[in-house]
């Protein structure tokens, strides 16, 4: 019986002294194994390792995120706090130098992305942190994968460091991957059963020296959804210091978007590598949008712009969404006059609608047709509804609008920043436009009604703003004072309006309004309105 006892003591003994010198081998093993991918962009190198063969778990401590080729145009470095394995097959490790791990978990890595590449995008950025997983995943068979309190910070080396992005609460959770068959449209790049992905904090300083900002992102192939919440791009000194620092006359644009989101999303959609957003539905949740020109400013050399299906085809990445509702949106278009300092301003605010079969690729487009049907509050006062449909391949689009009566005295607040006149008194009863619009121009029919007009026109002397009687009075003789169906006199528009094709055609819109308008309303109180340069 002693001896038994003392042959016990000695099994344990030497168990645990056998237990000790295999975690120790171990030890030495895993790193070897780790970093033995002759393919591999990344060394980990870590301080501490703690095996744990009864549980089958690995954890490394304080590791260091190493890149091999330093000529890369776009390269990571970092840290990890902790990286935790668990199912380990310590017998394939051992007896075939390989990895087979049930889960592993990143925990707090702080990653580092330097472009050398001046022209590199967002496309390069998120390749980058794409080829990082896949680069860590293929090191062994890994059957699950997480990530927790992710960070990073972007930069650009411009003869010195510049950070132009960064994030935080970086998690992805991703569930029976199959390491052997990449799959490049993934952020851990391998067939997997499915995945959820989230991030804070998103900044981006864009290539106009504007702020994007996306409070948080988030994706899960469970639901089939993806999120952006709390969208907003701004310049740094707000509008008001963007136009004083402007040498030409252009588009000023800043926005912010409740959310963006995206509903029964394709297989072929990917956002790593080359983008490519297929989906059934696109959610656009309180947009607000201001567009700022100044007329005083000279005019650039500009290109030749595009009509509706040029505006598509030069996204620069395939996206086909059959809808997109846009819910409680605001779109407010500001522009200074020239000789003005004040802008006249174009609200259209509780912007609902659907936009049907968006697709910027030519060979996905069929010879289908792009339809927008919204509705709007001009200034708050007056009611918009619009239809647009733009065959694909045409080059030419179809456009109906219909603005409800109101009080026009109400559109002083847009028209006397021109300092030119304003509204004493009239009521439109109704606006319709048609348009069948192509390259050069567009066909159109206004129907204008309205009565008891009567107009207020100012001096033009550089000084204090001021009744002009005489020219109110020739232009209130000139004004016929109503155009009501049904009158002896009533006017209907059919009139034809040039395409200036250095502007969008959102500007042929406000052109073909106006001509329409001018023809009612004598023209030669045209000089009065707008001027379209």
């Amino acid at each position: 019986m002693k001896k038994l006892g003392i042959a016990l003591v000695v099994l344990l003994i030497l168990g645990f002294a056998g237990t000790y010198y295999l975690e120790v081998w171990l030890g030495k093993r895993i790193p070897e194994v780790i970093n033995a991918n002759p393919d591999r962009n990344y060394d980990l190198l870590f301080e501490e390792i703690d095996i744990h063969l009864l549980r089958k778990g690995v954890e490394l401590q304080t590791i260091m995120l190493v890149p091999l080729d330093d000529s890369l145009a776009t390269k990571m470095n970092g840290s990890i706090r902790s990286i935790q394995m668990s199912g380990v097959d310590f017998l394939a490790l051992i007896f075939n130098r390989k990895l087979e791990i049930g889960e592993i978990k990143l925990l707090e890595p702080a990653f580092r992305l330097v472009q050398r590449n001046r022209k590199s995008n967002a496309n390069e950025s998120s390749k980058a942190f794409q080829d990082l997983f896949q680069d860590l995943v293929s090191r062994g068979e890994i059957k699950n994968f997480y990530l927790e309190k992710g960070t990073a910070e972007m930069f650009m080396d411009k003869d010195s460091l510049y950070r132009f992005g960064q994030f935080t609460d970086l998690n992805i959770v991703a569930h029976g991957i199959e390491s052997d068959s990449v799959l490049v449209k993934n952020v851990i790049p391998f067939k997997l059963k499915s995945i959820a992905t989230s991030l804070k904090n998103l900044k981006i300083i864009t290539d106009t020296n504007q702020e994007l900002r996306i409070d948080q992102a988030s994706y899960s192939s469970g639901e089939n959804v993806g999120s952006l919440k709390g969208i907003s791009l701004k310049f740094d000194d707000q509008l008001a210091g963007a136009r004083s620092k402007s040498e030409f006359q252009k588009d000023l644009i800043e926005l912010n978007v409740k959310e963006f989101r995206l509903s029964q999303i394709g297989t072929e959609s990917t956002i790593y590598g080359n983008w490519s957003i297929f989906a059934k539905l696109a959610t656009i949740d309180s947009l607000h949008l201001v567009d700022l020109r100044d007329k005083n400013l000279p005019r650039p050399e500009e290109p030749i712009k595009p009509l509706f299906e040029g505006m598509v085809e030069i996204i620069p990445f395939p996206i086909k969404l059959d809808t997109i509702h846009i819910v409680n949106s605001t779109i407010s278009y500001q522009e200074i006059p020239a000789g003005s300092s004040n802008p006249f301003v174009l609200n259209f605010q509780n912007v609902n609608g659907h936009i049907l079969n968006l697709v910027s690729n030519d060979s996905l487009q069929r010879d289908g047709v792009l339809a927008v049907d919204v509705t709007s509050d001009l200034n708050g006062f007056a009611p918009v509804e619009m239809t647009i449909k733009v065959p694909y391949g045409t080059e030419s689009f179809d456009l109906e609008a219909k603005v409800s009566g109101f009080d026009m005295t109400a559109l002083n607040s847009i028209f006397e920043p021109l300092g030119k006149f304003r509204i004493e008194s009239g009521t439109l009863r109704g606006l319709t436009l048609k348009m069948a619009a192509g390259v050069n121009g567009s066909s159109n029919q206004v129907n204008f009604d309205y009565e008891n007009l009567k107009l207020e026109v100012f001096k033009s002397d550089g000084q204090k703003r001021s009744k002009n009687g005489i020219l109110s009075s020739v232009a209130n003789l000139l004004t016929s004072k109503e155009n009501l169906p049904g009158s002896k006199n009533y006017k209907v528009s059919n009139h034809w309006t040039a395409r200036n094709p250095y502007r969008a055609p959102f500007h042929l819109i406000w052109v073909s309004t106006k001509d329409g308008m001018m023809a009612i309303v004598p023209s030669g109180l045209g000089n009065i309105f707008m001027t379209d340069n």
